[in-house]
């Protein structure tokens, strides 16, 4: 991961690289048939996750399907289920407002989406979403390990309102839509997690005449909004972790066994790297930080120069041209100059206070920061384990 941040960060390379990684994305989910089998092995192991831990193969369909967003009737097969999510995320990709990270601003929302709990997601509304739709592209991967224990590097977080999930309506007997967003994360495609079975997907893709685009589509979530786990559904969250964790580590001796390498990570990489993230929480946590700041004007946006080629090329795939270009608004604390420089060795966000401020207008609480800024060398890594002086409940 150190070795993305080595090239030389720019807003115009940034806004074309995301713009372009998008349009090919959209092309890719659209067409490529293979697209639609590795769709397919995704669902169908998300599938056996979750009729491993509920052992009923109905409840665990309804909970896969149900839980991206989707009605009951569900598709009849994996491959019309693929064909369904593909067109669905397509669409909600080119449709979504682009908005591309500085590395300045990105350490602070992962520094901000780390002080983040359960309960803290529990107070998320539409009225805290930007828009209603978005994409936001990542200055350099995030190296994150999965609830299965494998690793993952992000490039880029959608999400999507209205969406919903069923759950029991007061009468027990029957459904009701409850309100959410859906989310998903997009990989870079070539980043520095390599593993064997990815391998030998992109070497198909390629022998199939259609390599892979810069972002590819991993994991998708709803995020309940007005919503507050009950004891038994955090009971039941910690188990399903527990079960999938335990499948994801035999699945990995398995293939190590075999002779097959899938935790492979290349570049600067050390294992204090990456962000664990075992209860599957970080890519809402991260977009609810990214809306809270954005809210709070600590984010400021502006719109990068669109070319007449760059329109032309969107206008292709019927997607806006446009990308907002999201930075923070205090970069680093005036240096004191009667000290002499000191040679650190790492960065790190300074100052952040995450507080639970009641709105009297909204009759409810919101989660807030205040005065977060970076210090250290541009070029040396974060540092995630001090970041916050205070926490104010």
């Amino acid at each position: 991961m150190s070795g993305q941040r080595n090239k030389t960060w720019t807003v115009a390379g940034a806004a074309r690289s995301a713009r372009e990684a998008r349009i090919a994305t959209v092309k890719y989910l659209h067409d490529a048939p293979i697209a639609r089998v590795w769709e397919m092995v995704k669902l169908q192991g998300a599938y056996q996750l979750h009729t491993a831990h509920l052992g009923h193969a109905p409840t665990a369909r309804a909970l896969l399907f149900g839980g991206i967003g989707y009605r009951p009737p569900f598709p009849d097969d994996w491959a019309s289920a693929a064909e369904t999510v593909l067109a669905d995320e397509a669409r909600y990709l080119a449709e979504a407002d682009l908005y591309v990270l500085t590395p300045q601003m990105c350490d602070v929302v992962v520094a901000a989406a780390q002080t983040l709990t359960r309960e803290d997601l529990e107070l998320a509304t539409e009225e805290d979403l930007p828009t209603l739709a978005g994409l936001v592209v990542l200055p350099h991967p995030l190296i994150v390990r999965s609830i299965t224990g494998d690793l993952g590097d992000d490039r880029a977080y959608t999400w999507r309102f209205p969406s919903q999930i069923q759950r029991p309506a007061p009468d027990g007997r029957s459904l009701q839509d409850a309100p959410a967003v859906r989310m998903s994360a997009y990989h870079r495609t070539h980043g520095p997690v390599r593993p064997d079975t990815f391998l030998d997907f992109a070497a198909q893709a390629r022998a199939q005449g259609t390599p892979l685009p810069p972002l590819l589509l991993g994991n998708i979530r709803c995020q309940l909004l007005h919503h507050t786990a009950t004891a038994d559904q955090v009971r039941a969250l910690h188990e399903y972790a527990a079960t999938v964790r335990k499948i994801g580590d035999s699945a990995r001796d398995q293939s190590a066994a075999r002779g097959l390498d899938e935790s492979r990570v290349i570049g600067e990489y050390t294992p204090g790297d990456q962000i664990d993230d075992p209860e599957d929480t970080f890519m809402p946590r991260f977009l609810y930080a990214f809306w809270r700041l954005c809210e709070q004007e600590i984010a400021a946006i502006d719109r990068a120069d669109t070319n007449h080629s760059a329109r032309v090329l969107a206008e292709r795939v019927s997607v806006s041209p446009e990308v907002r270009v999201v930075r923070l608004r205090r970069t680093q604390q005036a240096q004191d100059s009667s000290q002499s420089p000191k040679a650190w060795q790492h960065r790190w966000v300074v100052r952040m206070h995450k507080v639970h401020q009641w709105y009297p207008s909204l009759q409810q609480h919101k989660v807030i920061y205040r005065g977060p800024y970076i210090k250290g060398p541009e070029d040396k890594p974060l540092l995630n384990n001090d970041v916050v002086r205070a926490l104010i409940r």
